[in-house]
Order: structure tokens, then C-alpha cells, then sequence
């Protein structure tokens, strides 16, 4: 599981384009499931694969790379992950071309160990800083639209994104076994390998591994060398919206590792709906509008 707690590591970088406001398509690859998009960092010619995420509102990047694509660690700063915090080293002032007529300026670039095996970094929410971005996993495109453009074509629902939160934070409710519904603010999170993932705070506040929750399995998150212990089967339901529920949910329940986790934190999210249920759904993130907008897919 990726750091997720890249919004608070980084500071605010800016999204401009190089030529007037077009709509920008860049297209990407489904890698192992996930949106993967190709990129170039400040003037270099190597093309790097990185991961768009949504769990996260800055850029990660290989640290072995740093030096072959003309990165600079220019200061370290401390970032939050499960059970603690970590220094991690930051690169500002960088340059990412998308496309051939569309970059990214002035951006901050963390350097961590390992990102995902097989990717060179990773980009998030910094892509919506000055546009809707709508991915599109049938043409395997995202567009990126000036903000105020005509939406697309097609039936939506639309959620509202909490204010308040650098990433795109929605209000879902969980039914573990029918008895009762939780509510709790989820991350949209395409860096997320799950369904949904309730994090220990969350879990813990509302007893879900004590309410007859019948685990299929155990296994553990790893975010920056700290695991993290996680039971993982079916709740009864899930609810984005009046209209939007889904039944026989598969999910998976953060424990706690006794050693402080995210109660000792500035990261409050109880939980994040992860790629295997995003990727049902063609989407628009407008950060301007506050909304969320899911499409169905063909």
C-alpha cells in the first residue's frame, strides 16, 4: 500500500499548461489494475511510468532516479504514515511534461526507497489543481478540461467532495453485518489495491472486527517499512449516495498496532474506496465544483 499520506508531505505545486485552455488527453495503461501514465521530468528524454493516484495531491519519484532525471533534493521534511512518521527528502522547482503541448510546473517531487514494484513514481491530485480531470478506462484516457467546460455526454451520479481536504474525500456509510451503518470519510483512492479499507481509528471507534464481521483472511499493509495488521472478507453494504449502494461488499479492516497509528496524527480519513470499485465506473473529478462524478462504463 503507497504512502498515503503524500498531501501532507509536500507543499501546494501548480498545474499550467503550456499552450491556451484546450482539453489535454493523456493516455495511460492499465498496469496490474492501476492507471499508469507516462512522463518526463525537467528537459529529460527518458520516459518514466508513474502511477496516478488519487490518494495523493503530490509527486513521488524512485529516489535512484533522482539524479539521472535531474532532480535536486532541495529539503527534507517529516511525512505521517501508519504508526508514526518518517523524513523523507523533497525536490521543488521541477518541471513534468504530460504531453507534447502540456506540463506541470513548479512542482515538488518526494524521494522515497520504493514506490510500487515495477513503477518509477508517482502523480496525484496536483494533475486537478487547475482542471476536471475525467478518466475514461474504456479509451484508456485521462482528459484533462478547463474548469467551467461543458460536462461530458452520459448519465452521472454525482457526489459531493467534503470541503475542507486537499484530497477528494467522499461520505460513505458501511454496513458490516447488517445490524447497524456507520458513516465515515473515505478517500477515492485509485493508488489503493482494495474494494474499501477501513483504517484502524475508524475500526476500533465503531467495534467493526466485534461485530460478527467473519473474516476471510489476514494479511498486513506496508507503508514505509511500518505493517500494519488487516482482516479482510465481505460487509453487508456500502453507500456513496441514496441511489448508490453496494451489496456483499468486499472490504478490509485496518487493526491496531498499539503504537500510536493515526489517532497520534494529522490524518483523519476513516477509510479509502480503492481501484477494484473505481474501475467499474468512467469518472470526473472537478475540485472546483466540489463533485465527484461517476459514469458508467460501456
Amino acid at each position: 500500500m503507497l504512502l498515503r499520506t503524500l498531501a501532507l508531505a509536500l507543499a501546494a505545486s501548480i498545474a499550467m499548461p503550456c499552450a491556451g485552455e484546450q482539453e489535454v488527453v493523456i493516455p495511460f495503461e492499465l498496469w496490474d489494475g492501476h492507471i499508469v501514465v507516462s512522463l518526463r521530468l525537467n528537459g529529460s528524454a527518458t520516459a518514466l511510468r508513474f502511477l496516478f493516484d488519487t490518494g495523493a495531491d503530490g509527486m513521488a519519484i524512485r529516489a535512484a532516479l533522482a539524479d539521472s532525471v535531474g532532480l535536486t533534493v532541495t529539503h527534507r521534511q517529516s511525512a505521517d504514515v501508519v504508526g508514526g512518521s518518517v523524513q523523507i527528502a523533497v525536490s521543488a522547482a521541477n518541471t513534468v511534461r504530460l504531453t507534447d503541448s502540456f506540463s506541470l510546473k513548479s512542482q515538488s517531487i518526494a524521494l522515497f526507497p520504493t514506490v510500487r514494484h515495477g513503477l518509477d513514481g508517482v502523480i496525484g491530485l496536483n494533475l486537478a489543481a487547475s482542471h476536471a480531470v475525467s478518466v475514461d478506462f474504456d479509451e484508456k484516457q485521462i482528459r484533462l478540461s478547463p474548469f467551467g467546460a461543458p460536462r461530458r455526454n452520459g448519465k452521472a451520479t454525482a457526489i459531493p467532495i467534503a470541503d475542507g481536504h486537499k484530497l477528494v474525500m467522499l461520505q460513505g456509510t458501511l454496513n458490516i453485518v447488517g445490524k447497524k451503518e456507520v458513516a465515515g470519510s473515505f478517500i477515492f483512492d485509485t493508488g489503493a489495491n482494495y474494494h474499501l479499507i477501513a483504517f484502524s481509528r475508524f475500526v476500533r471507534k465503531n467495534r467493526l472486527l466485534l461485530t460478527g464481521f467473519q473474516p476471510e483472511g489476514q494479511a498486513s499493509t506496508v507503508s514505509m517499512g511500518r505493517a500494519t495488521p488487516v482482516f479482510y472478507g465481505k460487509a453487508r453494504s456500502f453507500r456513496l449516495a441514496p441511489d448508490l449502494a453496494f451489496a456483499d461488499m468486499p472490504v478490509t479492516l485496518q487493526a491496531s498496532t498499539g503504537t500510536g497509528s493515526a489517532d497520534s496524527t494529522r490524518y483523519t480519513p476513516d477509510g479509502s474506496v480503492g481501484i477494484k470499485l473505481i474501475q467499474n465506473f468512467n469518472f470526473t473529478v472537478d475540485l472546483q465544483q466540489r463533485e465527484l462524478r461517476l459514469y458508467p462504463r460501456k
